[in-house]
């Protein structure tokens, strides 16, 4: 039996390592919806679209020296692509609520405009946010295998920074620890 739902689109946002996904996956599964993943579009754009056509789409393979820039620099970056991405995920959007297809649209690129951009009730916005930089690099260590320090100060300031413009747009923010009841947590909202 799925659960009953209040809107035909939920976005889920938040920095890269802070548990987007694991709430993302049970949420889709608990209400019965299709759960797409930005991480699917970019590999699909990055494989169609050439650096010289958009070259912010390619950034992170174009730019091999962004692991020694300053977090602040690379928080930019990740602000300009998540920009950079709105147009197509609005697009993608308003097809579902057109189609009648239901979703949970879950991803690091999906800034906080997007949701005001959008204003429609039939769409809800939460952004997951993990507030310890040492908690986001161990859950890069046990997803991926290995230490990942830069990026996870990077993934620490940018979910900082996205969790000072939800509260500007007033966009839920949820804390994703404890794990055992961030899906509770994330309903309870809904």
């Amino acid at each position: 039996m799925t659960a009953k739902r209040t809107w035909d689109i939920l976005i889920i946002g938040g920095a890269s390592g802070s548990g987007k996904t694991c709430v993302s996956r049970p949420l889709a599964q608990l209400y019965g919806v299709d759960l797409v993943r930005v991480d699917d579009f970019q590999i699909l754009l990055e494989t169609l679209i050439t650096p010289e056509m958009i070259p912010t789409l390619h950034y992170w393979k174009i730019e091999p020296n962004w692991r020694n820039q300053s977090v602040e620099w690379v928080v930019e970056r990740l602000i300009g692509v998540s920009y950079a991405w709105m147009a197509g995920l609005q697009a993608v959007i308003k097809d579902r609520l057109e189609e009648n297809l239901p979703m949970i649209l879950e991803g690091d690129f999906i800034h906080p405009e997007l949701a005001v951009s959008l204003n429609n009730p039939r769409i809800k916005t939460i952004f997951i946010h993990e507030p310890s930089r040492e908690q986001i690099l161990q859950n890069y260590r046990a997803r991926e295998g290995k230490e990942q320090a830069h990026r996870a100060d990077v993934s620490h300031a940018f979910g900082n920074w996205l969790k000072v413009r939800c509260t500007e747009f007033g966009i839920p923010v949820i804390e994703s620890r404890p794990w055992d009841d961030v899906v509770e947590r994330v309903v309870a909202i809904l």
